[in-house]
């Protein structure tokens, strides 16, 4: 049997979220690229969780940031290596988790940023 998403099917106005977040002409992209100031670069959606930890439930569609494929899931950037992506973009949300909110921030500041910058 396939366990479903703990946050269900997201709303409109969730989907607009994600948009504002990851729009390719406009959008906010990547908080983590933001934050230091190297411009933008495309996002995924990042669900924040319970307690701010993997494995946790998710808090809902509305708490959601943007993350490129290295700060979400350690997944290296096309055509940079791990270690290029640790050294230009930092630690990995997916593969270092504490050393990533030591240097980014938690869940609440990193919503809050992201909120702001998608005029939420």
């Amino acid at each position: 049997m396939k366990r479903g998403r703990s946050t269900g099917k997201p709303t409109a106005a969730q989907l607009a979220r994600w948009w504002k977040i990851n729009d390719p002409d406009d959008g906010a992209g990547c908080l983590v690229c933001h934050i230091l100031g190297i411009g933008r670069l495309p996002a995924e959606i990042h669900h924040l969780t319970v307690g701010g930890r993997h494995g946790q439930k998710r808090r809902g569609h509305d708490y959601t940031i943007g993350l490129n494929s290295w700060s979400h899931r350690g997944e290296p950037l096309p055509g940079w290596t791990i270690e290029e992506c640790e050294r230009r973009l930092g630690p990995s949300y997916a593969r270092s988790p504490n050393a990533f909110r030591e240097r980014f921030g938690d869940d609440d500041t990193l919503l809050a940023l992201q909120n702001e910058l998608i005029g939420e």
